[in-house]
């Protein structure tokens, strides 16, 4: 079977048609390959960037969580010695309150002593003799030293004794 030139022609021309379909398809899935790995590249890309972003977030949240860690030991420090103070506080208002009421009770005991001291100084103030009492007394007592110093006098009277008061 011989062929002519022109059936080699046409043969060759469609290998060649054939070869140049298969090449633009190859060359179009070459270019479709391509951009998906532009595409894939640009995803990893952004993919590599947003895990640097969140790198560096979880590093400043770390930094936050230590510093918020030692607010909250330095809190808690704060706490446990305020507690300490309000402890010592509420002991010495204890110890005051205490003080207090035995203050109150002795100011008690004291006030009575005082109405009971003023009853007795009443009682010994109406055993006292009056003011009429005391001047009659010293006019008496002056009208027993005259007619004591002058015995010729009284030699014709009694003496009169004076009994002291029981």
């Amino acid at each position: 079977m011989e062929l002519s030139f022109a059936q080699a022609l046409n043969e060759a021309k469609q290998v060649i048609v054939q070869q140049a379909t298969r090449i633009k398809a190859d060359s179009d899935k070459m270019k479709i390959q391509q951009e998906m790995l532009m595409s894939q590249s640009q995803t990893i890309g952004d993919q590599e960037r947003r895990i640097t972003d969140q790198s560096a977030q979880i590093e400043r949240q770390a930094i936050d969580i230590d510093a918020l860690t030692l607010k909250l030991a330095e809190a808690v420090k704060a706490r446990e010695q305020a507690e300490a103070i309000i402890n010592r506080q509420g002991e010495r208002i204890t110890h005051m309150q205490n003080t207090a009421a035995d203050l109150e009770r002795k100011i008690g005991e004291q006030s009575e002593r005082i109405h009971e001291l003023d009853r007795e100084r009443e009682s010994l103030s109406e055993k006292l003799p009056t003011r009429d009492d005391i001047e009659a007394l010293a006019a008496m007592s002056s009208l027993l030293t005259k007619k004591a110093v002058s015995p010729s006098q009284s030699t014709s009277h009694p003496q009169m004794r004076l009994a002291e008061a029981a």
